[in-house]
């Protein structure tokens, strides 16, 4: 099987020929982002994007997870480094390019960046579910904090923007490219001024990152379709912080 390694700063990314198509060694991925259980990580992806191959390394013949070139991004996504946005830039700007000039491999064809944020929000869909049934369990929790705790110290998003002096959409932006958030679809509803139905959403934190947001529902307001009640995404403090640090910003 065909190896060509690539360079990544310290790292070294192998990709490998599998059936005419460039595959990823997975290990190699994860070393980059920081993820120590490369066997989780290939447990969540799609299994169409997922095999084993030999392959040469340090004089041995090895048995190796490889991945596609949807599935590397699958993995570059889900990634809550700093670094992965980067690193994807690499292997699309750089790795595969090089790659398709060579000859090798000729039958695939790059991805464009439309075809990215698809293949970005069908993950994206796929957590929801998770994070649905995490919701749902921390129910009785969420309900005491929004009963009991102050939310004197939270933001909206548009006030945030009005403190640093940014647009309020390059911070909802941020929060998409970093994966701190997610608009999540709750349902349609018909709008009278266009005489369609409409879609609705709501903005909800990605797991791991609850920290810096918090969902408040907002008791005085009309209820969804369904009888749920509407969430507000407040910024905490944290995030306040974290987001000020991304946009090189300072805090009043």
């Amino acid at each position: 099987m065909q190896i060509l390694p690539f360079d990544y700063g310290t790292f070294q990314v192998r990709v490998v020929e599998h059936d005419g198509e460039p595959w990823f060694v997975l290990a190699d991925l994860c070393a980059v982002l920081g993820l120590t259980t490369p066997a989780r990580v290939a447990d969540r992806i799609d299994q169409a994007g997922v095999c084993q191959a030999h392959i040469s390394s340090g004089g041995q013949r090895r048995l190796v997870t490889i991945v596609s070139e949807p599935g590397m991004y699958e993995v570059v996504i889900r990634s809550d480094k700093a670094e992965a946005v980067a690193f994807r830039r690499w292997i699309t700007a750089e790795v595969l390019p090089t790659i398709r000039k060579t000859g090798g491999y000729g039958q695939v064809q790059a991805l464009t960046p439309e075809q990215i944020v698809a293949q970005a929000l069908q993950i994206t869909t796929a957590q929801v579910a998770e994070l649905t049934a995490k919701v749902e369990q921390d129910a009785p929790k969420v309900e005491y904090v929004d009963t009991f705790v102050s939310t004197d110290d939270l933001v909206t998003v548009r006030a945030l923007s009005n403190e640093l002096g940014v647009k309020e959409t390059d911070i909802r932006d941020l929060m998409v490219e970093k994966m701190f958030a997610y608009r999540k679809f709750i349902g349609e509803r018909f709008s009278t001024t266009k005489g369609r139905l409409e879609p609705v959403y709501e903005w909800w934190p990605m797991a791991g990152k609850k920290h810096l947001f918090r969902l408040v529902p907002q008791h005085n307001a009309p209820r969804h379709h369904n009888n749920q009640l509407k969430q507000t995404l407040y910024i905490t403090p944290a995030g306040k912080v974290e987001i000020a640090r991304l946009f090189g910003k300072e805090l009043a």
